[in-house]
Formats: C-alpha cells, sequence, structure tokens
C-alpha cells in the first residue's frame, strides 16, 4: 500500500513534498494499453492467491482494533519495504491511499479500490497542501489513512516529516504497522522488499499508538521525528523475530 509523503524538513504543510515536477503525459501506445488493463487486474489476483494459499499470525493487534472497532481514526505507519501486501492485508477498511494522478498511479488505483480501499489521488510533489487537506479530511471523517514514511524513494527505513505532520495536523495517532513471512524473497531494492512465498505465514505485528503534540519547535519536531523512527523499526524487529522463531530459525533476522 503506496502513500507517499514525500522529504521535507520543516514542521508546516511545505514539508510534504519537495520532490521534482511530474513529466506530460505521451500518448499511450496499444502495448502500454493492454499492460495498463492487464497488470492492475494480475495483481489483484496474484495478492488473494497469496492470501488464500497463506496463513497469518497477528502480533499486538489489540492497539488496532481498539481505534478501528471503535471508529477513531488513525494513521498506519508502514515501511515501503511493505508496499506489496498491504492493501491485501488491510483490505476492506476504507483505508485512504494517496496515489500519483499519473498512469502508474491508474494502476495501482485499481488495485487498492478492488480490495476495498480508497484513494487520494494527487501529486505529492505538486500539489502537497491540497494532499494533506484530503488526508484530514478523510481523517476527520472517521477513517484511517496509511503513509509510507521512506517513500517514494528512500533512504529505507527512514521516517520523513510528512507522517508527523498529518499526524500533527490531522490530531490523529500512528500505528506501526510491519509484516514479515516464513518463507520470502527479498528484493535487491533500495527498499529490500519483501515479497511472499505461497504457503507461507504472514506474521503481521502493530505497535502502540503514537500520539504527536500539536506544538513543537524545530528541536522538538526531530527528536520527535527519531523518537516515531525508532518506534517504527522496534515493531519491524518484533515481526521479524516472530517470523524467525516460527520458521525455526535462531540466527539474528537480518535488514535485507
Amino acid at each position: 500500500m503506496t502513500v507517499n509523503i514525500e522529504n521535507g524538513t520543516g514542521t508546516g504543510t511545505e514539508a510534504i513534498g519537495n520532490g521534482p515536477e511530474e513529466p506530460a503525459a505521451r500518448p499511450l501506445r496499444w502495448k502500454d494499453r493492454v499492460l495498463a488493463w492487464f497488470a492492475p487486474r494480475f495483481s489483484v489476483w496474484l495478492l488473494r492467491f497469496l492470501g488464500l494459499t497463506s496463513r497469518r499470525v497477528d502480533v499486538n493487534r489489540v492497539h488496532f482494533d481498539s481505534l478501528y472497532d471503535n471508529g477513531r481514526p488513525f494513521i498506519l505507519g508502514i515501511w515501503h519495504t511493505n508496499v506489496m501486501c498491504s492493501p491485501y492485508l488491510n483490505r476492506n477498511r476504507n483505508i485512504a491511499v494517496l496515489i500519483s494522478a499519473s498512469r502508474d498511479g491508474d494502476m495501482i488505483n485499481h488495485v487498492v479500490h478492488s480490495l476495498g480501499n480508497t484513494s487520494i489521488r494527487g501529486s505529492t510533489s505538486r500539489k502537497s497542501v491540497s494532499a494533506l487537506k484530503a488526508i484530514i479530511k478523510h481523517l476527520r471523517s472517521g477513517s484511517p489513512v496509511a503513509i509510507t514514511p521512506d517513500g517514494p524513494r528512500g533512504p529505507a527505513f527512514e521516517l520523513q516529516p510528512g507522517i508527523l505532520i498529518s499526524a500533527q495536523k490531522g490530531r490523529v495517532p500512528i500505528v506501526p504497522f510491519h509484516y514479515e513471512c516464513t518463507r520470502q524473497w527479498i528484493a535487491k531494492s533500495w527498499d529490500s522488499h519483501r515479497i511472499p512465498k505461497p504457503f507461507t505465514t504472514f506474521v503481521v505485528s502493530y505497535g502502540e499508538p503514537i500520539y504527536i503534540p500539536e506544538q513543537m519547535n524545530v528541536q522538538e519536531f526531530e527528536a520527535k521525528r527519531k523518537e516515531v523512527e525508532g518506534l517504527l523499526m522496534e515493531n519491524t524487529e518484533r515481526a521479524r523475530a516472530r517470523a524467525a522463531e516460527l520458521r525455526g530459525d535462531t540466527r539474528s533476522v537480518p535488514d535485507s
């Protein structure tokens, strides 16, 4: 699930995005049109196949349920390494995913909606303020949002300030979310992406809700950023350790 609030350095809405503008769209070739139709449908089928052939073990899910079941909005903090299966693992939750208005975004949008979630379309590089407003509107409707705090370009596992700003302005907590699998490939990509194998076990771990103060100076904001990053990593390590235990691996679990 990819909600990209890009790198920034301030503590206001200007920190949501500072990436390059997207190139103008070119006319689609027939091969591109076929791919645009086929790719999202195959992705949905693949995710459902993986889900049907696998089992799931939840760790500390009470933190998620206590908010969701009582209609209290929150932000799921999901590292980019977990983008592939997060839409399926959080299906039918009406979670808002911020998706680029590009053609690639159209494919992702199909996957997200097919799995029972919703989307906020827009560019974080050119419409950061409107994207933030849309996120806050969704949160205030009582529904959750998901953000990849190290996306879309990394560095991996390094929390950028957008997620804090969204939680701060929306007055909602951040709930760490991470999954590891007992059987998985780890891609040689910048985010060491997790690709589950069929007949695996998903270990899905949740962290305690993290509340962000409404008023912070620059030093306090940076200290909170590091704290939240550490708590997301703590949840990540908890999922890795549980997955290693289930597969009978007593060795330490590497990042990649």
